[in-house]
């Protein structure tokens, strides 16, 4: 059954949500941006920018609200990009979605508490809902760009609403795939930000373009040693969502709030400071970091580099001291 999609909402005017509200009115939908905040409520109104998407303009195709459920009414679609740890408190507020609404979360990360996926947390409130998964290498700019490709990967297990999708989200700039892997490419796009501040803290603390590179492909056999363990296919590990998303993120050098966020670790700045001076920006992996050591606790799965991360960030252990133990661990096979 093919849907009608006229009307989308987005939930969530931070970077990532606002670059999808411009990329869908681009292509012409009725698109709603719903935000969090009054002060950035009150800046689209007024310059009909985002004050965390500044160099680029809604163009006036674009309603912004403030009330949930006046946003929800009418949506045919509804974008999710509300970071995880504030996802509850805004799906527990929804009360007036149609039951054919089709629901595509964007963003990333796994809850602390119950360690589960974003899919999953969603499924928990909205059951019956058609729902899919956005996942892969792409940053807001990418996104807006009509000069440089980019690709994504949009997990669906129902194949028709996969296609439709595929094809709503895809422009000759923006090239989509579809996986029947909901949950792998969900919990692959969260995991490999735990990998991006390990690279990131190498960079901060005077490493070489090599330490990027081993880290890179080390964090790439932890997430393979995961997949293998949680049943995830190695089509999605080497996929966009994994492998993809992976890349970009450790090599960013200005986009990846998870690579600056390691970067400041690793050239001595405090934990406290750096929350404390993100200016609204939230690194997911501060939070994944904590998630997947526990789901490597509970499953006595090996992952010495996130391991490595939890310490630092949670332990208070001395990154210098990290490092050298993850560089003095037995010999061993490449696997």
């Amino acid at each position: 059954m093919t849907r009608t999609i006229k009307n989308i909402t987005v939930l969530g005017s931070g970077r990532w949500g606002t670059a999808m509200a411009i990329y869908l009115s681009r292509k012409d939908f009725k698109v709603t941006l719903q935000c969090h905040f009054k002060n950035e409520y009150e800046q689209l109104i007024k310059t009909d920018r985002a004050p965390n998407l500044p160099n680029y303009s809604c163009d006036k195709k674009i309603s912004f609200v403030i009330d949930f459920n006046e946003a929800l009414r009418d949506a045919d679609m509804l974008v999710i990009s509300t970071p995880v740890a504030f996802l509850r408190g805004v799906l527990e507020k929804i009360s007036s979605l149609k039951k054919e609404t089709v629901i595509v979360s964007i963003n990333k990360g796994i809850e602390n508490e119950s360690l589960l996926t974003v899919p999953e947390i969603i499924r928990s409130y909205l059951p019956g809902q058609p729902l899919a998964h956005l996942g892969g290498p792409c940053f807001p700019e990418g996104l807006l760009s009509d000069k440089s490709p980019a690709a994504e990967t949009i997990a669906c297990e129902d194949e028709e609403l996969a296609k439709q999708l595929q094809d709503l989200f895809s422009t000759p700039q923006f090239r989509v795939y579809r996986s029947h892997d909901l949950k792998g490419v969900a919990i692959l796009g969260a995991i490999k930000n735990i990998y991006a501040i390990a690279a990131g803290i190498a960079e901060g603390f005077g490493m070489f373009e090599e330490a990027t590179a081993v880290l890179v492909t080390r964090g790439l056999a932890e997430m393979k040693r995961f997949c293998q363990v949680m049943g995830i296919s190695q089509d999605t590990l080497y996929g966009l969502s994994g492998l993809g998303d992976l890349a970009l993120t450790c090599y960013s050098m200005k986009s990846s709030h998870n690579k600056n966020f390691g970067k400041r670790l690793g050239s001595g700045e405090s934990l406290k400071v750096i929350l404390e001076t993100m200016e609204g920006k939230i690194a997911e992996g501060y939070y994944t970091t904590k998630a997947l050591w526990e789901i490597s606790r509970k499953k006595e799965i090996e992952l010495p580099l996130c391991n490595m991360v939890y310490q630092v960030i949670y332990q208070n252990k001395p990154i210098k001291e990290g490092l050298l133990e993850l560089m003095n661990r037995p010999l061993k096979v490449e696997d």
